[in-house]
């Protein structure tokens, strides 16, 4: 059984979180910037590749601070982890997302941690924990659970 690897970057731009805007069929939603890991590549050379490729930025310092597993439909496996970028250079602007899926990129949004339930974020789960896991500044490792993906 083959798992897929995901990585993503909470990290925040005048104080605002760094999103994704995503388009799937007529739906709009939003996700961390990230994506999967290559083969013979590691969690934390993807993560800087996959900032790179879509926000054009450099990752200076960031640490893990959640763990989420999935059940995926018809294909097995799935881990994803999520750091927390403290420091990177350059300034962030749209990239390209190189892989083809059935979801496009659309932009890059700043969404205030106060406005997030006005939208939807994927994972969901993350709407109610950022706010106070920044605070804490992300000082303990979460697990997010494990859930079937459709």
């Amino acid at each position: 059984m083959r798992v897929n690897i995901r990585v993503a970057a909470i990290m925040f731009h005048n104080n605002k979180l760094v999103t994704t805007r995503m388009k799937k069929g007529n739906s709009i939603y939003y996700v961390l910037p990230g994506g999967g890991v290559e083969d013979r590549e590691t969690i934390y050379d993807a993560l800087k590749r996959e900032l790179n490729e879509e926000l054009g930025i450099k990752l200076i310092k960031f640490k893990l601070a959640y763990i989420r597993e999935l059940n995926i439909k018809d294909k097995g496996r799935g881990i994803e982890f999520y750091f927390y970028v403290d420091e990177y250079e350059g300034e962030i602007k749209k990239g390209f997302d190189p892989e083809v899926k059935e979801s496009s990129f659309l932009d890059i949004e700043f969404i205030g941690l106060d406005e997030l339930q006005n939208f939807i974020v994927y994972p969901e789960k993350l709407v109610s924990l950022l706010k106070n896991d920044k605070e804490k500044n992300f000082e303990e490792i979460k697990h997010l659970g494990l859930y079937d993906y459709p």
